[in-house]
């Protein structure tokens, strides 16, 4: 990992500035307050900015909470998947149906303001984001879809984007927040209760549509979801482990940069990738079982990106999702403009690829992918 003096001084688009000044101290709190003394300034920057916000959350959680609780989420929709397996894209698309309501950008960035402070503060996230994701050159707006796990990091530590923030604790917060491993913990209580309360204020904000919702970490909640939500249903789109490694490897290295208050090793990273990828997987394969059979739909990626529209057409078949044809011009729309588009391309070592084939290879198995990279 190679830090920049910019790094620990870019305060302006970190995702913590929306946190709640509880949720805030708890993240630091449960991980020991063990900050890099590089970046001490960003921490205390944020901090500030927290407390001097907190009037606002206050004036809208009691102003809206009654309505907010007394709302009823309509069975939504999940995209999961692991991270850098299409999501984004699949999200992007599918977003452009008018029936679905989604999280936008700045309703992640700020989800305890954006019913009364969005105008001043879009403004200022708007001009602090970059245009292009720096993981892969996808399109960022403070109105394009967003994943609603970092407004979940805004609530408390229960999220895996606490994670990218702590990235040394990354395999104890992934087993706490994401496949809640730890049975001692509140965790999963907690989460189910930030979960609920956020979907149904994105229910209000967007006036009673369906929710289209994209975490990869909901790959590892699907049992948590469906005791909220017994009917709703999932598109899961998979990738090749292969290309899966390599790009995570790539968006920690853009990624942390950006968000993480620790310094972490390549090594490290690695490490953390495989053993977060198992156990993501191992329970997905447990649990998808649960789902009923007209609430799933698996899509390979790498036939996905061959023809989207005809792909997406049997994904509202599959899951019996009404208004494709009502939908189809809007998405036709938004994949032209990826004409043009160029998806990063990697290099792997003899060596990685026979670590990935090993640590990997029940995902290799499950998924129907050779465990010899193609190099063609």
């Amino acid at each position: 990992m190679h830090y920049k003096a910019k790094h620990y001084f870019s305060f302006a688009s970190h995702s913590s500035f929306g946190s709640g000044l509880r949720a805030w101290t708890k993240i630091l709190y449960r991980n020991k307050f063990s900050v890099h003394p590089f970046f001490i300034p960003k921490v205390l920057f944020i901090t500030s900015a927290i407390i001097l916000s907190t009037p606002l959350r206050w004036y809208e959680r009691i102003k809206f909470k009654k309505k907010i609780l007394q709302t009823e989420i309509k069975n939504p929709v999940f995209i999961i998947g692991h991270p850098r397996s299409g999501t984004t894209f699949l999200h992007y698309l599918i977003s452009k149906d008018p029936a679905f309501g989604f999280c936008a950008t700045y309703q992640a960035m700020i989800p305890h303001i954006f019913f009364t402070a969005s105008g001043f503060f879009n403004s200022i996230i708007s001009k602090a984001l970059p245009t292009i994701r720096p993981m892969d050159n996808l399109r960022m707006g403070t109105l394009l879809p967003k994943e609603e796990e970092f407004a979940l990091a805004a609530y408390g530590p229960e999220s895996m984007v606490t994670g990218y923030l702590f990235p040394k604790h990354f395999l104890k917060i992934f087993s706490d927040s994401v496949t809640f491993k730890n049975r001692n913990s509140d965790s999963e209580k907690n989460w189910r209760s930030n979960f609920n309360y956020f979907l149904r204020k994105l229910t209000v904000a967007e006036k009673g549509k369906k929710l289209l919702l994209k975490s990869p970490a909901n790959t590892a909640r699907v049992k948590q979801i469906l005791s909220l939500y017994p009917e709703a249903k999932f598109i899961h789109i998979y990738r090749n482990p292969f290309d899966v490694y390599q790009s995570y490897f790539h968006l920690f290295h853009r990624l942390l940069p950006m968000l993480s208050f620790q310094q972490i090793t390549d090594e490290a990273i690695e490490e953390l990738i495989f053993a977060s990828y198992t156990e993501m997987y191992q329970t997905y394969f447990k649990d998808k079982v649960l789902i009923p059979q007209q609430n799933l739909v698996e899509i390979k990626y790498e036939d996905f990106i061959t023809d989207p529209l005809s792909h997406l057409e049997k994904i509202y078949s599959g899951i019996q999702l009404e208004g494709f044809d009502d939908a189809r011009p809007f998405i036709k729309k938004e994949l032209e403009t990826y004409n043009n588009y160029q998806r990063n391309e990697f290099t792997l070592s003899k060596k990685l690829e026979t670590k990935i084939a090993e640590r990997w290879k029940f995902a290799f198995n499950e998924f129907g992918y050779e465990t010899k990279f193609n190099r063609a």
